[in-house]
């Protein structure tokens, strides 16, 4: 899977679940999934966290952005 379709992929796992968020991808070995969304999300996404990663990232980072 190249990068840009790990990226679609992480997206539409997001998307399909109603969370609004930007994925981006991360790190020296680009093996992290760097997701922007707001905090009332973050259980949801801790949920979510195992399919992300499956995508073939090792970490993903979760960026809190109040009040979006």
């Amino acid at each position: 899977m190249t990068e840009a379709e790990r990226l679609d992929a992480a997206q539409a796992i997001l998307a399909r679940e109603g969370i609004p968020a930007l994925v981006t991808i991360a790190g020296h070995a680009r093996d992290v999934a760097a997701v922007s969304a707001a905090p009332e999300h973050l259980a949801r996404l801790a949920e979510l966290a195992p399919e992300v990663k499956a995508l073939g990232f090792r970490y993903l980072a979760l960026e809190l952005q109040a009040g979006e």
